[in-house]
């Protein structure tokens, strides 16, 4: 234990000041219900014409409650302030110091590769947390226990602006950013899960977390069950958000939870002892909730809205008896805006398991032709769908190896993956499904395999205990004309016109200028240049010498690129190739 040790990183509070700093954060001071309207309200910037690089966090000053209670200066919530967007999420990984905030829009690609390396840093050199005392840790500044706990409604947990998750489906306030402390029984190694918390009296509650995805705080669970023996849990509300990150992600597990957050910040977290369970917590918190597990005992928990975009029926989970909420004397709750996605929760996901997979992928098995990797959110939920970049011209095994190896790192990713060239954006999927369409031949391009992991995703019904999955290389396999948009010359000049003209403010949303692919000469580009200057009609003197049909074989025989036929402009001569008229190899049907 070290007395005075001083925080050197940003707690949750310094967090939502610089998010105000760099113009990412509404701090709303109206009146909101937490039970009807707290999270509708925030929804309305997901599923508005609101573009995702113009979303902000929203900060709540003046939480009401159906019955009336006023928490204005007692507990305030904050929703979407730890990955709202990328440049929230940037924030919260204190990235902000090297990227440049002032764009718009940070650029996708290389926010990804800072993303995979700090977390890449944080692994290989965690930094240890600091125990402090408890009357120099924020999170103690109140302790309930005993009576206070007791008597529901104003009482412990009733107490807080926990709010409704999904108004209409839920059947109780959920805490959907909480960060659950977990520890094996065997090795004392402690682990943060983030999972939902459903609020059933005053002094219990009712957690899930997942078996499908193999997590670490289901197998601890399951330690303390075959010893018989209750388990120690502590639920972290409003932490500093280099915790907060680290819920959602796949972290090593000889690694402490906390150290690799040290890893994060670039210093170390302080830390303080819980008051009646033997677990270490953030000191920095702004509430934790201590309590114990009986593990052969459940509740029924549900129905909550889930993040793969629909309901989670009522199912049996772990009911926590409460011990100790300890807190700051003004509090402040984290919720996350989940359910169907686009959402805070699918940004926070699919940025992390971006960077652990490409690390996976292009350090640890040496793949360097993999250049990037993405696991698609929009309404898809992130472990459904993942794209990689490879590298023009990747070797065919090189591919398969990668794209294989993609769906054994993470037990329930990979359904759907999907291989592309680097031309690709794979944050799209309307690129992504034009390279399928066209650059893939499903009987030699995809395979189909069982025995793919269900993970975070409806039940399974009729009889099936895991679902299959199906890979797909959609990347070029020859060379490929150009895409047929202007060039990006004349795309830029129209521009310049545009704006002159007085238009609307454009910005390019998808492909907007052509490029070549390979299959494509000079003698083409200088065809195409006479055309932009009005000298079209030397284009066709220099097609004008006709040939035979059965010589070439009919309509449509190709032209090879390496054997064309020449314009000079200067002498007006035309050139042709030995053996003219020469057809390319590729055919099609007649």
């Amino acid at each position: 234990m070290q007395k005075g040790f001083k925080r050197e990183y940003p707690d949750l509070q310094e967090h939502l000041e610089r998010l105000k700093k760099y113009d990412l954060l509404y701090t709303i001071d109206d009146e909101i219900n937490k039970d009807r309207h707290l999270h509708p309200f925030v929804r309305w910037s997901y599923v508005s014409n609101i573009e995702a690089c113009d979303r902000k966090g929203f900060y709540f000053t003046n939480v009401t409650d159906s019955h009336g209670r006023k928490y204005k200066g007692d507990c305030d919530v904050c929703v979407a302030t730890t990955a709202g967007n990328d440049k929230i999420y940037a924030v919260a990984l204190g990235l902000d110091k090297e990227l440049d905030m002032t764009q718009e829009e940070l650029d996708k690609k290389k926010l990804r590769e800072a993303v995979a390396k700090i977390w890449a840093r944080a692994f290989e050199h965690p930094i240890a947390a600091t125990e402090i005392p408890s009357e120099e840790a924020p999170v103690h500044e109140i302790t309930l226990t005993g009576d206070d706990l007791l008597g529901g409604e104003g009482k412990g947990l009733a107490s807080l602006a926990i709010p409704n998750n999904t108004p209409g489906f839920d059947t109780a306030p959920y805490f959907s950013a909480g960060l659950w402390v977990t520890k094996d029984i065997d090795t004392g190694r402690q682990n943060f899960s983030q999972n939902r918390v459903n609020i059933k009296a005053s002094d219990r509650m009712n957690g899930m977390w997942l078996i499908q995805t193999g997590g670490d705080a289901h197998k601890n669970w399951e330690k303390y069950r075959a010893k018989k023996e209750k388990m120690p849990v502590c639920l972290i509300v409003g932490g500093p958000p280099v915790t907060q990150v680290i819920g959602p992600q796949k972290t090593p597990n000889d690694i402490e939870d906390m150290d690799i957050a040290g890893g994060l910040a670039g210093v170390s977290l302080r830390q303080v002892k819980a008051k009646t369970v033997p677990l270490m917590v953030p000191a920095d918190a702004n509430i934790v909730i201590e309590g114990w597990i009986d593990p052969e005992k459940l509740e029924m928990e549900a129905p909550f809205g889930e993040s793969h975009g629909y309901m989670s029926t009522e199912e049996y989970n772990h009911s926590i008896q409460v011990t100790a909420i300890t807190r700051r004397k003004h509090a402040i709750i984290t919720s996350m805006i989940s359910q169907l996605t686009p959402s805070e929760s699918g940004v926070i996901k699919s940025l992390g398991y971006n960077a652990v997979m490409y690390d996976f992928l292009h350090n640890k098995l040496n793949i360097n032709f993999v250049k990037d990797v993405v696991l698609y959110d929009h309404l898809i939920g992130v472990a459904r769908f993942t794209t990689i970049v490879f590298e023009r011209n990747t070797p065919r095994t090189e591919v398969w190896r990668a794209l294989r190896a993609s769906t054994v790192l993470m037990r329930s990713v990979g359904k759907i993956t999907v291989g592309v060239d680097e031309d690709i954006d794979a944050d799209s999927m309307e690129e992504i499904m034009w390279a399928v369409a066209y650059r893939c031949n499903p009987v030699t391009d995809i395979q189909i395999n069982d025995y793919q992991a269900n993970g975070h995703a409806p039940k399974l019904r009729g009889g099936r205990k895991w679902e299959a999955q199906i890979i797909i290389d959609a990347t070029m396999k020859y060379p490929m004309a150009p895409v047929s948009l202007p060039k990006k010359q004349y795309m830029e000049e129209a521009k310049e016109l545009w704006e002159k003209a007085g238009l609307p403010k454009i910005k390019p949303v998808r492909k907007w200028f052509g490029y070549s692919l390979g299959d494509w000469c000079d003698e083409w580009d200088a065809c195409a240049e006479r055309a932009v200057k009005g000298d079209w009609l030397l284009n066709g003197i220099r097609t004008e010498r006709l040939v035979d049909t059965k010589v070439v074989g009919g309509p449509t025989a190709g032209v090879p690129r390496n054997a064309t036929v020449k314009f000079n402009e200067q002498t007006l001569e035309v050139e042709y190739p030995d053996g003219f008229p020469l057809v390319d190899d590729f055919d099609t049907d007649s």
